[in-house]
């Protein structure tokens, strides 16, 4: 190891729930994220264990971590649809890069669970925690102060809703799956082209349509069913959101 500090655990390293490839979760930032709109978060991601993430977000392999997400960049450049915000040439390369320098210690859930006692974890700061075991979230995050998460994986064969709804929000981008979620028992996070936010809906608070009131470490309404609260919507605010919302409003 090249430094004896810690930056972060290894939570899981095994294969994708998705399609079974090799992925490796990392728990990062234990001492909370800097990031404005999210505040003090403790962050995890969601990476192919074998392959750069920029390649595999090339070749379409992120399939392995994200599924068939609509906003993953080879679908998306397909049906343009908006890509995922992301700057995976940044912050996931870095988090890559330093796992293969073994700056990330592999520990075990008792102790990983311990470490983020009384703290607010994100579950998929990139990539979708779905791709790996929901037992091992539970785990890692059963003295956790909160759990903020989202997936799209809410609407494919098999997926265990009863199980993932108390941990995430199902993502959604139309009125349509948003209702559907619903129906199967998930709470919502939709992403709006502008701002149009529908009954049993609030906007997010750390929105800028919102007026950044507060942070996802502060607010409390991402997280699932373990809460009884209205869905939440934000505007789309991914690239090209400008020409998708003049698209809207010219139709």
């Amino acid at each position: 190891m090249e430094n004896t500090k810690i930056l972060g655990y290894i939570a899981y390293e095994g294969p994708s729930i998705i399609d079974g490839a090799p992925i490796v979760v990392i728990v990062n930032k234990i001492d909370g994220s800097k990031n404005a709109k999210t505040g003090a978060i403790v962050q995890s991601f969601i990476i192919r264990s074998d392959i750069n993430p920029v390649e595999a977000l090339q070749t379409g392999a992120d399939e392995s971590i994200c599924g068939q997400c609509e906003h993953r960049p080879k679908l998306a450049r397909e049906s343009g649809a908006a890509p995922c915000y992301v700057q995976v040439a940044k912050s996931v390369l870095s988090v890559y890069n330093a796992y293969k320098r073994g700056r990330y210690v592999k520990a075990d859930a008792a102790t990983i669970a311990a470490a983020l006692a009384g703290k607010i974890v994100r579950i998929g700061t990139y990539g979708d925690g779905a791709a790996a075991p929901v037992t091992m979230w539970n785990q890692i995050t059963r003295y956790a102060a909160g759990r903020r998460g989202y997936t799209h994986q809410w609407d494919t064969i098999g997926f265990d809703v009863e199980s993932w709804a108390p941990l995430v929000m199902a993502s959604a981008d139309t009125i349509d799956q948003a209702a559907k979620a619903n129906l199967l028992g998930m709470r919502v996070f939709r992403v709006s082209q502008g701002i149009d936010v529908q009954p049993g809906e609030a906007v997010c608070p750390a929105s800028a349509e919102a007026g950044r009131k507060s942070t996802c470490a502060k607010c409390t309404l991402c997280s699932g069913t373990s809460i009884k609260a209205r869905d939440i919507v934000i505007a789309d605010h991914a690239a090209g959101h400008a020409r998708r919302t003049i698209a809207i409003v010219a139709t």
